[in-house]
This record gives C-alpha cells, sequence and structure tokens, in this order.
C-alpha cells in the first residue's frame, strides 16, 4: 500500500494570460464555486449549478474549457453535464484560521476512507446543508480530496497540520476512559471525566487530525442532536509505558492488585479501598490502560475488569521477599497454602495484624507471582500457589534444618515444639511453623497449632559431613554406631543443655544426614547416608594415626578405651569422641560406648587419590581448581560434595549440571525438578552415565 502524491496549483488565482489563454471575466468567488463543486461531486449540472450560483452556462463551460487547456483537469460533456475524468492539479493548501467544527470535521475525515453523509452531520449535529457546505469550503482550500457519491464520503486525503502536537494529560485522561468503555458513549465519557460533552468531541477529533488517534463514532437512536454518540478507540499513538506487574508503586499497585483480587470492582468500591476520589481513580485506570502499562475495561455490570489475567512467576524467593519488607510474607504464604479459603479476618488474627496489613500482604504476593486467588467479601479463595524459595536449592537455615528434623523425628509437631527448640515467642513460633510450610518440604495439614505430615519424607544429603563442626560429626557417629542412644548421654559427654543436643540431633537430621524416631528422650535411628573416607590417615593428623594403629594392633574385636587412651596419651573421653568421628567418616564400623568399642568390620581406607575429570591431575584440595587446568572440579549439586572417577551420576539435561544419581533419585521424590535450573525432569529424561 503506497500513500498518492497530489500535485497542488493555486487553480483559482491562474494568470491565463501567462498561459497564452482567454481572459476569464468571472470573480475568484465564482471560480470557486465552479471549482469546488466539480472536485467534490466530480460533476456539474450546467441548468441547475447556473440557476443555483447565478453564473450564465456559457461563462461556467468557457471556464471549463480554459482549466483544461491549462492541463489542470481533464473531462468531458454528457447531455447537460460536465463529467470530471481526471484531476491533474488540486488547490493548493490554505488553512487559514479553521473554525472549530471544520477541524472536527476533518478529523473524523482523517480516520475514514469512506462515511455515510447522514452518519456525519449527526455527528457533528448539524444539517445536510451545513455539512455540504463545510466540505466544499475544505475542497477549495485544499485540505480535503475526496468525492461525495450516493451520499456517501470517499476519502481520498486529508490535511495533516504541520505543527507538532503535545498530548495532555487530560487527553489521555479521556482517550484511556473510551478505552474503559469500548463503544463509549461521549456523554458517559463527560460524566466519568468531569469535562463537557463538547470538550470531551473536541480533544478526540483534534487527536484525529494529527493522527495521534485511530477511532470511529457511531449515532444510534434519535433524530439529530437527541441520538447516542459513541467512539471506539481503535489505536492511540502515544508513548507506551510497558511494566510488569510487580514493578507497579503506591496508588497504582494498589489499584491493579485490588482489582485482580476482586476480579470485577465498582468504581466507588476502589475509590473507597485506595482513599481517592472517583475522579482522580478513573484517571488512575484512564492513564493505566491508555498507555498499556494494565489495561482495563467495564463489563456489562459496568463493573471495572482487568482485560488479561497476568500469569506471573516468581522472580525472587519468598525469603528475599520477606527480607525487604518488615512483614512476614513466609508466614502469609504458608497459612494460604494450608487451606483453599480463610476469611481475612482469621487470617489477620493468626498473623497478628491488622486486616488491611494483611490483604495488602496477598495483593503483593500476588503481584509478585507466589499465588492467584480470589477475594470474595471477606473471604480470600486461593486457585494455586508456586512456590519459589531458596530449599528449592536444598539451601536451608539453620532454624528450617532443626524444624524438618523435628518434624521428621517426631511424626508431629506444635508451635511449643517451636517456642523451646528456637527459643523465641508463641506468636513468632506459629509464623515459623506457617513459613516452614510454605515452603513446600513437608506435605501435610496444620491444624490449630499443630503440624502433621502425610508421610515422612526421606532426603538426601544437603551438606558435606567435613562441612559441619567436629562435635557435631562426632554425634552424627555415637548415633550411628549405636543405633538407640538417649539425649542425657549426648548432654552428658557433650557438655550440651537438653534443648541445645536436641537441635544438633534435628539439625543433622535436617540436613539429610539420617532418620530418626524420637520418643521422648530416647532416639531410633531408623536410617542413614553412607560415607565413604575420602582422606589418607596421615592427612587427619597423628593422634588419629596413633589410635587406628593401637586398634589394628588388638587381635580383640572388642576393645577398652582405657587401654588405648593410656598408650596414645589421651583422655577416655577425647578417645570415644575421636573414634565417633571415624565411624561417621567410615573408616570403621562398629559400637562405641564410653568404655570400649566393639568393631564390626575391618578398616575401610580410601581408594587412592582423586583426579581430576577434566585433565586426569591429582586434586589437591577439592575447594580450589584444578593447577593443571584450572578448571572447577565437578561437585554434586544436591550434596555438593566431589564428584570421582567412577561415580554413577545423573545430568539434568537442560542446564548440564550433574548430581549423584541416588542423591537425584532421592531429590526427585520431594521434587520433581532439577535442583539448580527448576525445569521439571523425570528419570526418563535425565542423562546417566559414570564419571
Amino acid at each position: 500500500m503506497f500513500q498518492l502524491s497530489y500535485e497542488r496549483e493555486d487553480i483559482v488565482d491562474l494568470d491565463f494570460h501567462e498561459l497564452d489563454l482567454p481572459t476569464v471575466t468571472l470573480s475568484k468567488a465564482k471560480k470557486s464555486q465552479i471549482v469546488s463543486q466539480l472536485y467534490l461531486y466530480r460533476e456539474i449540472n450546467l441548468r441547475m449549478f447556473s440557476e443555483q450560483s447565478g453564473i450564465p452556462r456559457g461563462a461556467i463551460k468557457d471556464y471549463l474549457q480554459i482549466l483544461i487547456q491549462a492541463l489542470i483537469l481533464r473531462g468531458y460533456y454528457r447531455k447537460d453535464r460536465f463529467v470530471l475524468a481526471s484531476a491533474y492539479r488540486y488547490p493548493t493548501v490554505n488553512p487559514g484560521r479553521l473554525s472549530n467544527i471544520r477541524k472536527n470535521l476533518l478529523g473524523i475525515l482523517a480516520c475514514n476512507k469512506k462515511i455515510e453523509l447522514n452518519l456525519l452531520r449527526k455527528i457533528l449535529n448539524i444539517s445536510s446543508d451545513e455539512l455540504i457546505s463545510h466540505l466544499l469550503f475544505l475542497t477549495i482550500r485544499g485540505l480535503f480530496i475526496g468525492i461525495l457519491k450516493n451520499q456517501e464520503i470517499h476519502v481520498q486525503n486529508i490535511w495533516t497540520p504541520p505543527e507538532k502536537v503535545k498530548i495532555s494529560s487530560d487527553d489521555t485522561f479521556i482517550i484511556g476512559t473510551c478505552m474503559l468503555l469500548r463503544d463509549a458513549d461521549l456523554n458517559k465519557v463527560a460524566k466519568l471525566t468531569g469535562f463537557s460533552r463538547k470538550d470531551v468531541f473536541d480533544r478526540i477529533a483534534k487527536l484525529m487530525l494529527y493522527r495521534k488517534l485511530d477511532a470511529s463514532f457511531e449515532v444510534t437512536g434519535g433524530i439529530v442532536g437527541s441520538g447516542k454518540t459513541s467512539v471506539n478507540v481503535k489505536k492511540y499513538l502515544i508513548a507506551p509505558r510497558v511494566l510488569p506487574v510487580e514493578a507497579l508503586q503506591g496508588d497504582e499497585r494498589a489499584l491493579v492488585g485490588f482489582t485482580l483480587l476482586k476480579k470485577e470492582v465498582d468504581i466507588d468500591e476502589l475509590a473507597k479501598y485506595i482513599d481517592k476520589e472517583e475522579t482522580e481513580v478513573t484517571r488512575l485506570v484512564a492513564f493505566l490502560t491508555a498507555r498499556g502499562t494494565f489495561q482495563f475495561i467495564f463489563n456489562e455490570n459496568n463493573k471495572l475488569v482487568p482485560v488479561v489475567f497476568p500469569d506471573t512467576s516468581p522472580n525472587q524467593t519468598i525469603e528475599e521477599m520477606a527480607s525487604l519488607s518488615f512483614f512476614n510474607y513466609e508466614a502469609l504464604f504458608g497459612l494460604l497454602s494450608t487451606q483453599d479459603r480463610m476469611p481475612l479476618r482469621k487470617l489477620a488474627v493468626l498473623m497478628n495484624r491488622e486486616a488491611d496489613e494483611v490483604l495488602e500482604g496477598i495483593m503483593n504476593l500476588y503481584l509478585e507471582g507466589f499465588i492467584t486467588c480470589t477475594l470474595k467479601g471477606t473471604t480470600i479463595y486461593v486457585d494455586s500457589l508456586k512456590r519459589y524459595s531458596r530449599t528449592q536449592e536444598g539451601t536451608l537455615e539453620r532454624w528450617e534444618k532443626i524444624v524438618l528434623g523435628m518434624i521428621i523425628a517426631k511424626s508431629f509437631i506444635t508451635t511449643k515444639d517451636i517456642e523451646d527448640a528456637l527459643g523465641i515467642d508463641r506468636n513468632h513460633a506459629k509464623e515459623r511453623m506457617y513459613g516452614f510450610y510454605g515452603k513446600g518440604l513437608i506435605k501435610g495439614s496444620i491444624s490449630g497449632n499443630k503440624l502433621e505430615p502425610d508421610e515422612i519424607p526421606i532426603f538426601p544429603p544437603m551438606v558435606q559431613l567435613d562441612d559441619l563442626p567436629i562435635y557435631y560429626q562426632e554425634i552424627f557417629g555415637y548415633i550411628l554406631s549405636n543405633t538407640r542412644v538417649s539425649v542425657k548421654n549426648i548432654m552428658k559427654y557433650w557438655e550440651k543443655t537438653l534443648v541445645a543436643s536436641k537441635n544438633i540431633v534435628y539439625e543433622l537430621v535436617g540436613s539429610g544426614l539420617m532418620n530418626i524416631s524420637l520418643r521422648g528422650n530416647t532416639i531410633t535411628l531408623v536410617s542413614s547416608q553412607k560415607f565413604l573416607p575420602n582422606k589418607q590417615l596421615n592427612e587427619l593428623g597423628e593422634i588419629y594415626t596413633k589410635v587406628v594403629n593401637e586398634i589394628e594392633k588388638s587381635r580383640r574385636k572388642k576393645v577398652k578405651l582405657t587401654s588405648i587412651a593410656d598408650t596414645v596419651g589421651m583422655y577416655p573421653l577425647d578417645l570415644f569422641k575421636l573414634l565417633n568421628q571415624l565411624i561417621s567418616h567410615g573408616y570403621y564400623k562398629g559400637r562405641v560406648t564410653s568404655a570400649y568399642f566393639e568393631r564390626a568390620g575391618k578398616l575401610v581406607l580410601p581408594k587412592g587419590k582423586n583426579y581430576c575429570l577434566n585433565c586426569g591431575r591429582v586434586i589437591r584440595d577439592s575447594t580450589e581448581p584444578c593447577s593443571n587446568c584450572r578448571q572447577l572440579h565437578q561437585k554434586c549439586t544436591v550434596c555438593q560434595g566431589l564428584i570421582k572417577r567412577g561415580d554413577r551420576i545423573s545430568e539434568c539435561p537442560t542446564c548440564n549440571n550433574v548430581a549423584h544419581d541416588d542423591h537425584m533419585e532421592q531429590w526427585m521424590r520431594i521434587k520433581s525438578e532439577c535442583p539448580i535450573c527448576k525445569t521439571r525432569v523425570s528419570k526418563r529424561n535425565l542423562k546417566k552415565y559414570a564419571a
């Protein structure tokens, strides 16, 4: 499609003498009448036009002949009519000082290739004679090129003002309101915006003339001046302001969030919520719609509804969101994940907050992509949840490991258990319980102050044993070696309080190192992760070598600790702890008490050295790049342990990160997604091979 160009000429004031043509005695006004009539209708009935204009037929014919000879146009006679075949030149553009109605007329014609004469006069609220008079004027001024035929105006070209138009905020307010109403009644637009109907119409037509707005008008019912005039906005050429909903701030954020929650809302209800006048609220909504930031419409019930409900996903973890605010979003998300619906007042009581604060928190969770829900009356109905937490990457804070371990060990927990373990008050204990439940590590239910899982999960190791404090390793080895121990013994041997002793055990369980059952103060080992030695004895230290040598010298399976302690120069209690550490790392299997060590098998030592999988050089430090090829050593994405040659591993097909095969299998029982890229994976599409 290409735009035709029209050659211009001051047709009325042509100097025929210079063109060696006869001089015409007609006045400029008479010439203008003939030219405008001919260009608008594309023909002239000589008899009728002569009678109406008072110009002799002979003079009309003479003037037409000269126009043909001057190469202005070409035509032919048919009986008593002259028909325009081609126009080679059109009147020079001369806008002068246009009246408001003529500007409006040009604006409407600029957005229509064809429009009925009757519709146009109704839109402008003028008679047919007045409309035709305006069209003739615009034609001779070179502002309008078109044809009036069969009561329809066929537009070929409309003049565009050369100056730039500045779109005001009021313009955007009006256009945005029209977009809200779709086929917008001008009277209703005037009522909503506070402008007069005339002002609304003039602003719309002006933007159409300057090609900043593409719109169409309709008039339904009534006679001229009494019908309903509506406008349908098709395109508004303004700089867009495109933002994701989570980036909205202030009143805009509150307005969008509340509307998304309600699904449909009255303007007065919205005004009451954000504490603004209705006109101010309409202006805000109109701006969001017109600029493309977030679009609304009025539905058949005259309520505001979003054009599209955004399908958002969290861009930050729930912990990051909570850390940037004084509001506990973790607890609120956890509460919302416990039930499909919950009264706002109950949420406020459980959160120990005002209802308005909780409602704002829910809106923020919605806008950030964590939930989709609906507010009906004063009840929240949860539609879906999208969990995104650092726990999905196997990264838990210490209190989270303690709570997770407590749930696994005790089968269920109460807020009192969390109070005692973490040393916090009841309200904060409730928040911790709800926040933990919302992370999705445990499937179950919360009833009152009790959290009960549907099943006890088995977690892969989420920490390396070497990264834990020595006394954690010792306690882990003590439980492994005895399978059934009393918490009081841990308190006694490691000089810890009852709460501290239990918390260490809970943390070991929550880190995925073992699974236990705790009844009263008795710990029963259910299962545990198996660790193999990764260091030679001389790397551990001289005392470790001495102790192992003494144990290996003895032919007895059961040896007294005092005899070894005296030989190596240690206290029996220190030897007791050292042996538990050796058991935790897999050097020995057996049972250790405060009096003796009973072996169950031979000493296990590392199988050679670990080598770089890239270049084959011996690995000196797994935390540093290879000293030869400078490549980082591959580690399991679950346990963070070194991937060794010969290990069976699983590789994510999306991000190519790897994990120990058994660890990935355990992970996928809890989360069917890659720990790193969060892509949904299954056993079928994981790549499996030996390192």
